[in-house]
């Protein structure tokens, strides 16, 4: 496991390209976010993903959280999106607020395989600087074991992982540790599934 300051990591680009390869070849990385540390993978690797899935012993059923550095994005990857629900998500995002909303078949998100899902941009600096510069688009999960509560200190996941993932990207101990607020958002007003931290 290659454990690095994510700060440094945006400042060295030799080393930001050797993650971006090793990203789009399978890796899996631990990742700091606005609310918990997670679990990313490259959205077009299915490896990768079926990876994760086995770390957290996570039910199949259960889809991973594309995460997007601008709601553009969406649009990009021919995600619809209501002029009305724009409004609404604009109003949230950056911030704790995953939007479901029906998938697509798109090369960058291949390896996702479920109806609908789900979108969050993360109100991390570092991470934007990140999302915005990766070449691909990651599929996030917390950083824990499935049914277990998820930690915010950098150290204690570090050791959980370290034989299981490849890259720790550690932005240091995390004050929050409440998971986003998920949002059927193909109907309006949204349809709550899942209460976390913004309440709409």
């Amino acid at each position: 496991m290659k454990r690095v300051k994510i700060g440094q990591l945006l400042a060295d680009q030799s080393l930001l390209h050797e993650f971006f390869a090793d990203v789009r070849a399978g890796a899996v990385v631990v990742l700091p976010t606005d609310t918990l540390y997670g679990f990313a993978v490259d959205a077009g690797n299915a490896e990768a993903v079926a990876r994760v899935y086995k770390i957290k012993s996570r039910s199949d059923h259960k889809p991973l959280i594309l995460f997007v550095h601008d709601i553009d994005e969406i649009a990009g990857l021919g995600i619809d999106v209501s002029s009305e629900a724009r409004r609404l998500l604009e109003k949230f995002w950056p911030g704790a607020l995953t939007a479901v909303l029906p998938a697509v078949q798109h090369p960058l998100i291949s390896a996702f395989a479920f109806k609908n899902i789900g979108i969050r941009i993360p109100d991390h600096f570092e991470l934007l600087q990140l999302l915005a510069r990766l070449p691909g688009k990651l599929l996030t999960t917390s950083a824990n074991r499935s049914g277990e509560p998820s930690d915010v200190d950098p150290d204690n996941i570090a050791a959980e992982f370290a034989g299981e993932v490849d890259w720790f990207l550690d932005g240091g101990l995390l004050t929050e540790c409440v998971p986003s607020t998920v949002a059927d958002f193909s109907v309006l007003p949204p349809l709550i599934l899942r209460q976390g931290k913004i309440k709409l």
